[in-house]
Order: structure tokens, then sequence, then C-alpha cells
């Protein structure tokens, strides 16, 4: 195979596509929209839980607890004594919940308004007046003094999802409440507040700031996120040129002008798929320069790295094999299709198939291993999450040759049958007229 005939062939491919603005459009001007308004609509969704309010129907609120010590503990004590009798704490102050709970709520956002009421009413859940309904069984305050066990019981609309996110909000409510409640009862006999925890855990996760933790979550889940977007914009790059050239070309009807050509059927083949591989990769690498932009923007807003950005730029290399084998399998349908139209249609089972193999990648606790690493677009995949996670182990060398193994296995295979259908005459000269051949369970003699 002549490799100056193949170039020429890929230029002109090349070519061809840069003069197509639908095609630019998506792979080049579709992404500079899309991660904006991901972005935009990100920040939207979060200030609308931060700004949401919920409205709690209270049932009972006088019988609460409402901080101050009781007269039995303060008459005829010293000072310190009647501060050691610690009191319970009030969960309702002036008309609102405690604000110091909310300060403790690991979601953060929503407003909780009450509206207190004199008996249970569900049908102010019915009509949407409150979203959920807080009820005080018996006299909460008496009964936490005598060191029994009140009731507080929470009723919601099922299946809405305005009163399922105001329950949550008031669950956390109360069990921060809970906890200075067991805190007081612990001290009043006597007991260190800390008494039901006999051992001292330091978790590394849960001993992090509330903000640390939210961070590390985002930062986990940009990890997987982003070589699942590479994968997708990777197949949005390849799956349109290929069909252009070759579907596409059997209806413009210059697929005759160039075989005629003195450049071979694999001369051919090799300069499409070097086209094809080249806008999938190009694809990649402008996604992943948008990305830089887009995290060294989130950086500045964060104390923390987020992510390794040299492992951004180091996964463009290990996206190469992917793009080489996604323009191979693309090639190789595009080649069968007799239109455009029937290509798009062959295309459907290369996403049932990269899809799962994609979802697999991000399914949690999966890394490269002995197994992994032979799985294709797996262990790729499961390469681009560790270069871009911030870990300080060591990194996993001796799978990368057991990647280039497997990855070049496959790509040899679909290159193989791309040349192979480029020799089928009956195949490379199918055009949209040739009537399609029906099968049946049973053949007729009219056949």
């Amino acid at each position: 195979m002549r490799v100056m005939i193949a170039t020429l062939i890929a230029r002109r491919e090349l070519r061809d596509q840069w003069r197509d603005r639908r095609t630019l459009f998506l792979i080049f001007g579709l992404p500079v929209l899309m991660y904006p308004l991901f972005v935009g609509v990100g920040l939207l969704f979060w200030s609308a839980l931060q700004d949401k309010r919920y409205v709690i129907g209270v049932v009972g609120a006088e019988r609460l607890p409402t901080g101050a010590a009781p007269l039995s503990a303060v008459a005829g004590m010293a000072a310190e004594v009647a501060y050691s009798h610690r009191v319970y704490p009030a969960l309702i102050q002036e008309g609102r919940f405690n604000p110091r709970y909310f300060k403790r709520s690991p979601n953060g956002g929503g407003e909780l308004l009450l509206r207190f009421l004199s008996e249970v009413d569900e049908e102010l859940l019915a009509q949407r007046a409150v979203d959920a309904l807080l009820i005080v069984e018996g006299n909460c305050a008496i009964e936490l003094e005598q060191d029994k066990r009140p009731s507080l019981r929470i009723l919601a609309r099922e299946g809405e999802e305005n009163s399922k996110l105001a329950v949550q909000r008031l669950a956390e409510v109360l069990e921060q409440w809970q906890e200075d409640v067991k805190k007081a009862r612990f001290i009043r006999h006597g007991l260190p507040e800390d008494f039901d925890k006999p051992l001292r855990i330091h978790n590394p996760i849960s001993d992090k700031p509330l903000e640390k933790r939210l961070f590390d979550e985002l930062r986990d889940t940009l990890v997987k996120v982003i070589p699942f977007l590479l994968i997708m914009w990777m197949l949005t790059g390849s799956l349109y040129p290929a069909i252009d050239m070759t579907a596409g070309e059997k209806e413009r009807g210059t697929m005759e002008t160039l075989l005629i050509s003195p450049a071979s059927r694999s001369e051919i083949v090799a300069g499409k798929f070097i086209a094809v591989t080249v806008m999938g990769y190009a694809t990649a690498v402008w996604n992943v320069i948008l990305m830089l932009g887009a995290v060294w923007v989130a950086q500045m807003f964060f104390p923390h790295e987020l992510l390794s950005l040299p492992g951004l730029v180091a996964g463009l290399l290990t996206a190469i094999p992917l793009a080489v084998l996604i323009s191979a399998a693309a090639l190789s349908l595009g080649i069968f299709a007799r239109s455009t139209r029937e290509g798009n249609y062959y295309m459907v089972p290369m996403f049932l198939v990269l899809l799962p193999l994609a979802y697999w990648s991000m399914t949690p606790g999966n890394e490269l291993s002995a197994h992994t690493a032979w799985i294709p677009v797996v262990n790729v995949l499961l390469l681009q999450q560790r270069l871009l996670a911030t870990r300080p182990d060591p990194f996993p060398w001796w799978t990368l040759p057991v990647i280039g193994a497997s990855m070049t296995l496959c790509i040899a295979l679909l290159l193989g049958v791309a040349i192979r259908q480029f020799h089928r005459e009956e195949v490379l000269f199918r055009d949209a007229q040739t009537p399609v051949r029906r099968w049946f369970l049973r053949s007729t003699n009219n056949e």
C-alpha cells in the first residue's frame, strides 16, 4: 500500500468535510453551545434549590420544648449547677425553626416556612396549601422531662416532588435537633454527651468539612463523566463523516470515479479511515480544550484541586485508540450501507454496543485490573478516569501494554472487515434502488 496515495485521499476527504457547514457545526459549533448551556442549567438548578421555599404545617408546636430551664432545676441552685443541668433545646424559635440546624444541613438549600395549625387537616396537603405536616403527638416537652420517648409524625403528598423535597429537608432538621436532645438527656443523667459512642472512629470522609465533602463528590463525578462525554463526542465526530464518505458517495455517484483512479482499494479504505479518524480525534481535542477552559474558570472558585489538568491533557493521547476504533467500526458499517439513510440506521448498533461499555466503566468501584484491562473501550475509559483523578497511589503502568494489545486487535479486525467489504462488488455497487431480499419462514412458489 502506498502511503502517499492514502494520504492524498485522506486530504481530499478532509477538504470535502471542512466545506460542509452542517458537519462543522455539529462537531465544533455544538459543543461551544452545549457546555455553557450545561453550566447555566446547573447554576439555575442550584439557585432554584437555594431559593426554594417549602410550607410546613405544624400541629402541637406549643407542646415542644422552649429551650428554657425548668423551675425545678433553677430554684435553690447555684449558677454552675443550673448550667450543668442542661435544658432541652428549642426546635422552633420566634415562629421558625432554629437556624442552627439549617447551618448543619448537608443539602444546604431550601427555606422552611411554618404554618401553625390547631388540628390535623390533611386536606391542606391535597390542596397544596402546605408541602408537609409535622404532628407533635402528646406533650413532647413534659415527656422529655419525664425521660419518656415522645413521638413526632410527618405527613406528605404521595408522588409529588415538592412534598418529597420538603420532607427530606424537614427530616434533616429534626435529625439535627434530635442529636442535641440526646446530648441534653445524657448530661441530665450525669453522662458525657457522647455516651452513645463508646469508640472514637476517625473517618477520613466524615471528618472533612461539609464544603470539602461536597467538593470531593463533584470531583469524583467529573472524573467519570468527562471520559463518557469524550467518547460520545467522538462518536458524533466520526459517524457522520464516515457515512458521508461511504454511503454518501454511493448516492452522489462519485464512488465509481474514485474506483477507476490509480489507487488500490486498500489505499482508498486507508485514506478514508485516516480522514474519519482525524475528524473524530479533532472533536475530542476541541472538547478537551473547552473542558480545560471550564475547569480553569471553575478552579478560581474552589480552594482545592478540581481535576488533574496534566491528566486531562494526557487523556488526549488515550483518546487516539478510541478514535481509531470508532472510525474503523463506522467505516465498516458505512461501506455496507446503500444510502445515507440506511447508514444512519446501521450506526444504531454502535451505540447499543458502546453505551453499555461506557456505563460499565462508570460503575462504582470499577478500576483497571488484570481483567478490565483486556476489555475494549472500558479499559481506555478507566485509564482516562485514572489520569483525571488526583490520587497518591502509584499509576498502573503495567496495564498500558495490555490495553494497547486489546485495542490493536479490535482495530485490526474492524479494518480487515472494511477492506473486505470494499473488495466485494455486490456490496460496493449497491444503490438505494436495489430491491431488498425478503426472508420468510417458508418460501412460496411465486418467488
